[in-house]
């Protein structure tokens, strides 16, 4: 008996590669795609694509307005700071991928351990039915 592989949309959007300079972690989401050598770094990036999408769809703002600065005698425009809505969408999106991720592993091992205990049982059984009198 063989499991089925289905990819869910966080194995799309999350994905990790074995270089030899060591994992490398691919981040792909909302039309945004980006590499990177740490999985906090990651998680935080794909958790910025998410929460900004949601965030511009429903029309509300990620940042404070410009601040008007003076830089080299010119007028320029400053981008202000994430919102506190936006930083509290974002911690959620972080922990809600983190749980996502480990319920993935524990699958995951789960899997592992049934599919061993699986062909146990089927390798025993065979060896029974190929010593079978009749």
């Amino acid at each position: 008996m063989k499991t089925t592989d289905t990819t869910s949309a966080i194995d799309v959007a999350f994905r990790q590669y074995e270089t030899p300079a060591g994992p490398l972690y691919v981040v792909m989401r909302n039309g945004g795609k980006r590499r990177f050598l740490s999985r906090s770094a990651a998680l935080n990036n794909l958790a910025h694509y998410m929460v900004s999408t949601v965030f511009r769809k429903l029309g509300l703002p990620t940042n404070e307005p410009y601040a008007p600065v003076f830089h080299n005698g010119t007028l320029a425009h400053r981008i202000g700071d994430h919102t506190t809505e936006y930083l509290h969408a974002h911690q959620r999106c972080v922990r809600r991928l983190r749980r996502l991720l480990a319920r993935k592993r524990k699958q995951q091992r789960w899997i592992t351990k049934w599919e061993s205990i699986h062909n146990r049982f089927v390798k025993e059984r065979d060896e029974l039915q190929a010593n079978k009198p009749f």
